[in-house]
């Protein structure tokens, strides 16, 4: 009887732990980028709190790497570089008190230290930033295996391996208004996909870049391999993925790449009520799963009155709470120091007295609570939106 109950308590442990959402926190998730000396760049991926991906290229060396590796919880890492060169550093704070997202990656590499800062999420291609990883073909099948981050600046940082030889480089993307198809069956009426070896021809492969929808963005890219070869490409983003080609020596490539972490589900909720003092306040809570994911938490009072509301809430405070932890305050969305990011969000409040927080969140479970600021009270709406940046 007591193994029973040994093995019952155990079960419903295992239930517990797989059921629970994370433990509610900012997230460090995103890109870091720092410049080397003698030239060159560091781009860090940061995924989540838990793993990094490194992408070091070395122009004085001549030479790019990769490596990726767990991060400790105390923010530290130590990972082995495709190079044979062990990178070590630290996800910390810069203590700017007064900056968004103030995460730096810092990190010691081929012995210089560097710091790299986080990328805007928001730019003349926000559309497009991700991670990407995929295997690259030419027609005579020839394969790279392919590693991509393009930011929200118009960077591309690029990674091939063949076999045991590393190359890379970085350059810009530039949007473009090409057209392409729905993913299917090629012009020709054949339904193998490229890379396929049943009946797969050269127009099988010129296709590949043709299948996406109208609405998707594409990009030419150009860059120069720290070994000195050039590469042109296309690039076309959708449904988590990327497709494109590149040409590499005179040998075109194609490829489709996954985007790293693309469980990415258009969400938001709101709800409205009379914000009173003491255990009055207008409470939402919200629960994120697979992922950070970048939130937009809104406080709205003032402009509810132009559809009729009455009395409104006219100067609200939101409180962004994970239990009985504080992460973010804000009285008045002006104020904060990422209002351009809110702008750029174009959902920003209409009124300069309301409040908003946008924040990137780890999995787990949140609340957000409104106030009144000097005790007041009135009708307030509390609403929070995932943005699509991640």
């Amino acid at each position: 009887m007591k193994t029973f109950k040994v093995r019952l308590l155990l079960i419903l442990g295992l239930l517990l732990a797989f059921a629970a959402p994370g433990r509610g926190e900012e997230s460090h998730r995103g890109f870091f980028e720092a410049s080397l000396t003698g030239g060159g760049k560091a781009v860090f991926f940061v995924q989540g709190n838990h793993a990094i991906s490194i992408y070091v290229f070395d122009v004085a060396a001549t030479a790019a790497s990769f490596a990726g590796g767990d991060i400790a919880d105390d923010g530290t890492f130590s990972v082995v570089a495709s190079n044979g060169a062990t990178i070590t550093g630290s996800v910390h704070d810069d203590d700017n008190p007064e900056a968004f997202d103030d995460d730096v990656v810092t990190a010691t590499i081929g012995g210089q230290t560097v710091t790299g800062v986080r990328g805007s999420s928001f730019g003349p291609s926000d559309d497009m930033p991700g991670r990407f990883t995929g295997t690259a073909q030419s027609v005579d099948g020839a394969s790279l295996e392919i590693k991509m981050v393009v930011d929200s600046q118009n960077q591309i940082f690029f990674i091939a391996e063949d076999g045991s030889n590393v190359l890379g480089g970085f350059g810009s993307i530039t949007a473009t208004a090409l057209k392409a198809q729905a993913l299917g069956a090629d012009k020709n009426g054949d339904d193998d996909p490229p890379g396929d070896d049943h009946g797969q021809d050269a127009d099988d492969l010129s296709d590949f870049n043709e299948d996406l929808n109208d609405d998707h963005p594409n990009a030419t890219f150009s860059l120069t391999f720290l070994s000195g070869e050039a590469v042109t490409g296309n690039l076309t983003f959708g449904h988590g993925a990327m497709l494109g080609d590149f040409t590499l020596s005179g040998v075109t490539y194609f490829f489709r790449a996954p985007q790293e972490s693309s469980e990415n589900h258009l969400a938001n909720i709101s709800t409205r009520g009379f914000v009173s003092t003491g255990q009055g306040q207008l409470i939402g809570g919200f629960i994120i799963t697979g992922g950070p994911k970048l939130v937009l938490v809104r406080a709205l009072g003032p402009s509810l009155a132009s559809q009729g509301v009455s009395p409104v809430l006219e100067n609200p405070v939101l409180q962004l709470m994970s239990g009985a932890t504080q992460l973010r305050s804000n009285d008045d969305w002006q104020s904060e120091s990422n209002s351009d990011d809110i702008i750029a969000t174009a959902i920003q409040p209409s009124s300069t007295k309301e409040a908003s927080i946008l924040v990137r969140l780890e999995p787990g479970a949140y609340t957000a609570v409104v106030t009144g600021a000097n005790n007041s009270t009135g009708i307030a709406m509390i609403e929070i939106f995932e943005i699509d940046h991640d």
